[in-house]
């Protein structure tokens, strides 16, 4: 179909004394200056190319009548690019003005047309030049009494002798020079203080820069005037707060006022917040200098409590250098109670979620956060057993049900033994608790969870987060079904039959993520995201202590609540890269973990094992229908097989632009799971570095989405190029005959 749109004639309404624009080529002699960067410059582009071959909405746009206003072809339809001249013109001026302020001076754009019938193909051949180097920087500051900080701020420059000159780099230096300026104390300090002036006439293509901090410029609102004066450091006099739901037509010196250390608090209604959470979450000193970084987190500060629907933090100068904070605040509601339908999509497998949510945002008057929901839900899972019971719900055969209450308290500081006091605010130091009792109830058996958890998270950058749970206790209870059961027992391996018990896991968990994306931006980002889980030690360590008995000596092995516990190491990474456009997106992802089970417990515990396929995965297998290793179809028939301790996993795709509601795809995805140990009722289920080709299976597939802005449905239809578990492993084969339909809520990755 998409062969088919494409293929007709893009110039079907290209009049006889117009040009198609078929296509843009930019050729130029240095590899320092980005061709990205130059091919936005361009002021035409050809039609959009799906896969950078089909021009996918040109060819709508030309299955219907010129004159027509159908509603396909207006929305996703587009027009034929005529080509405009007068717009290469001004595209020759533009890269030309691009590379100069790059330092190559002495560039020169030239452009070339290559016409065949009614189509046209522009290049644009620049050549850069010789660049021009920074011979020297020298500064020029008027004003002598901020020489000294003023030259510890240059030391850091970006304007360095040996470097190309820049001018955007030169603009970046300015805007560093005024914000390290501000956090030294000088409040009215601005980049209108800071000139160059650059000398290109010296000569074999250096340049020498002086930069100039010239004193305050002043302006008389009457008079129009304009008069200079010294810099001065300015120190914060009182840091008042003001509450209240609204200022309008309110005398804020007739509210109620309270004092807290370096705050005063003043409010019109009954004061709902503790004044040491408030005072904490200034960052601002009484009595200091004034720290531009200390009005930026205050206001982060505030506005990550989540209490406050407006912040507004303004500065009074009262005379002899000193200034009033005054921060107001209009509370935002403490508590709410909602229901939430959503779709879901856990591991691949589709469902559907009732919750009833109750939040309070200030439960002890700190900023604590308490939400607890009941959560309820229907799932269509991957049938580890050949029977089972359906659910149908909407049409869809359900065969999972959920059900149970979840409770988190955060609260917005570290809870004792870390003190407080001694942690960064600029880190936000958050301390969680979680309590979460689920009743899943599935064809093969009931489970029930019970998990508690604890831990920390913060900030250590803007971009870097790590969270760490010390105590993170699950406890599940399985009841198989009898026919169930009598599978597990008629498989007759430890293996199978540990994994499917009850299990007790005391772990310490430990996350690290690093996300560099711009929200509402379009840019390239990248993020990374680690794991690490060690359970079962604390117990071990004190039984070896204690010289406590085994609970078992058949097994050698000790009980939490009469359960045998899980001892394991576990780690995996997530890393992903995001190349982005206006209209389109190229990710690129790996993601690998590995489990070791040892000590109290020979495997890992089924909830931890690993398992591959599904609409978050390789999606070209269904949930838990890939691997481990070459196993054979025959035996992967029994899915009791398809968990393991290692993964490996890597996915290419495209996403693009259709219309604003749809948005299409193509993908690749690759990797397998593996066991770490022989298993002879697994044969070359276990990883070896020799055949790892062998393993790797390789799926391809085409998607559809729906973006509703808050949440996404996607359709993602794959099919197998490679197929470890096949006769032959290494044999590539595309089985379009037989392809694996997703359903997903949300990007994959």
């Amino acid at each position: 179909m998409l062969f088919a749109i494409t293929s007709c004639n893009p110039t079907k309404y290209v009049k006889p004394n117009e040009l198609f624009l078929q296509k843009n080529n930019i050729k130029i002699d240095n590899r320092k200056i980005d061709k990205d960067e130059l091919s936005k410059i361009i002021k035409q582009k050809p039609n959009r190319k799906i896969l950078g071959v089909f021009r996918f909405h040109l060819g709508v746009y030309n299955l219907f009548k010129e004159d027509s206003e159908n509603k396909i072809k207006l929305n996703i339809g587009e027009t034929p690019v005529i080509y405009d001249s007068l717009l290469t013109e001004k595209t020759v001026k533009q890269l030309h003005l691009f590379v100069n302020n790059r330092g190559y001076f002495d560039n020169k754009i030239t452009y070339k047309t290559k016409q065949n019938k009614n189509k046209i193909k522009i290049e644009y051949d620049i050549v850069a030049g010789k660049p021009y180097i920074i011979k020297s920087v020298s500064y020029k500051i008027e004003d002598k009494e901020i020489i000294n900080r003023a030259t510890y701020v240059l030391g850091k420059t970006l304007v360095r002798p040996k470097n190309i000159f820049d001018i955007d780099v030169l603009d970046e230096e300015r805007e560093r020079i005024k914000t390290e300026m501000k956090n030294e104390g000088y409040y009215y300090f601005n980049k209108e203080s800071i000139e160059y002036k650059v000398d290109t006439t010296i000569g074999n293509n250096e340049v020498n820069i002086e930069l100039y901090i010239n004193n305050l410029k002043i302006k008389d609102e009457i008079t129009n005037e304009i008069t200079y004066k010294p810099h001065s450091k300015y120190y914060i006099n009182d840091i008042n707060i003001y509450l209240s739901k609204t200022f309008k037509d309110k005398d804020i010196n007739n509210f109620d006022t309270i004092s807290f250390k370096k705050t005063k608090i003043s409010y019109d209604e009954k004061l709902r917040y503790r004044p040491r959470m408030l005072n904490h979450a200034v960052s601002l000193n009484k009595g200091g200098l004034y720290v531009f970084d200390d009005q930026q987190n205050t206001y982060k500060h505030l506005s990550e409590l989540n209490l406050f629907k407006n912040i507004n933090i303004s500065f009074e100068d009262i005379g002899n250098n000193k200034l009033n904070t005054n921060i107001f605040l209009n509370p935002s509601l403490i508590k709410s109670f909602s229901i939430e339908t959503i779709g879901s999509n856990n591991g691949g497998n589709l469902g559907v979620q009732g919750n009833l949510i109750y939040q309070n945002k200030n439960l002890f008057r700190g900023g604590e956060h308490l939400t607890a929901r009941l959560n309820s839900g229907l799932e269509i899972q991957q049938l580890i057993n050949a029977e089972q019971e359906e659910i149908n719900f909407l049409g869809l055969p359900f065969n999972t049900f959920e059900f149970g209450p979840e409770i988190n308290l955060e609260f917005p500081r570290f809870l004792l033994p870390v003190n407080l006091e001694k942690f960064s605010q600029r880190s936000n130091p958050k301390t969680n608790l979680n309590f979460l009792f689920n009743f899943q109830k599935r064809p093969e058996y009931l489970r029930n969870l019970i998990q508690i958890s604890f831990g920390y998270f913060w900030n250590e950058t803007r971009f870097k987060k790590h969270f760490i749970n010390p105590i993170n206790i699950s406890v599940i209870y399985l009841k198989p079904t009898t026919s169930f059961q009598e599978k597990i027992d008629s498989e007759n391996n430890p293996f199978i039959l540990n994994s499917f018990k009850d299990h007790f896991i005391n772990s310490t968990t430990y996350s690290f993520i690093y996300n560099n994306q711009r929200i509402n931006k379009k840019v390239d980002f990248t993020y990374f995201k680690f794991n690490a889980e060690f359970a079962g030690n604390i117990q071990t360590a004190f039984n070896n202590l204690t010289n406590k008995p085994f609970d078992d000596e058949e097994t050698e092995s000790y009980t939490v609540f009469n359960i045998r516990y899980a001892q394991f190491i576990k780690a995996d990474f997530d890393l992903r890269h995001y190349n982005q456009s206006k209209t389109s997106s190229f990710v690129k992802r790996i993601n690998v973990g590995i489990g070791k089970p040892y000590g109290n417990l020979d495997v890992l515990p089924f909830e931890r094992s690993y398992y591959g396929g599904g609409a978050n995965s390789i999606r070209a297998w269904q949930a838990r229908s890939l691997g481990p290793g070459t196993l054979t179809d025959s035996i992967t028939q029994n899915s009791l097989y398809q968990i393991g301790e290692l993964k490996i996993e890597g996915n290419l795709e495209y996403r693009f632009d259709i219309t604003k509601l749809f948005k299409g795809a193509a993908f690749v995805d690759a990797g397998n799971i593996w066991i770490l140990e022989a298993d002879e009722t697994r044969p070359n289920a276990e990883f070896k570095a020799d055949k790892l080709w062998k393993d790797i299976a390789i799926g391809v597939g085409i998607g559809l989405r729906l973006d509703f802005n808050f949440f996404l449905i996607r359709f993602d239809l794959a099919a197998k190029l490679k197929d470890p578990g096949a006769l032959n492993p290494e044999k590539f084969y595309l089985n379009w005959k037989q392809p694996t339909l997703n359903l997903g809520i949300g990007y994959p990755f």
